[in-house]
């Protein structure tokens, strides 16, 4: 029963987890796409840790939306706060 009752908690916690990583990068891709030529925007995949990670601090003091920064550094928090409760509840 204790197992059945973690992965009610693992199960949501890797949802919200890896839709807040995903989601912040495909953001992160749009304020890039926005900024850059086309071509310059697809190769910044190349690049990805430097660029994605400076981005969401480029649409927060430039283009004065907070919103990217808030999802890619802190919208993961809720998914490891339910994954921790659920490896708490498994005994592991």
């Amino acid at each position: 029963m204790r197992n059945l009752l973690s992965w009610l908690f693992y199960i949501p916690g890797v949802i919200i987890f890896g839709g807040a990583v995903l989601y912040s990068a495909y953001l992160s891709f749009i304020v890039v796409f926005d900024v850059l030529p086309a071509w310059a925007a697809y190769l910044s995949f190349i690049f990805f840790p430097f660029v994605y990670g400076m981005a969401p601090f480029y649409s927060g003091f430039v283009m004065g939306d907070w919103t990217l920064l808030l999802i890619s550094y802190l919208g993961w928090i809720p998914g490891a706060i339910l994954f921790a409760i659920g490896s708490k509840i498994s005994g592991d």
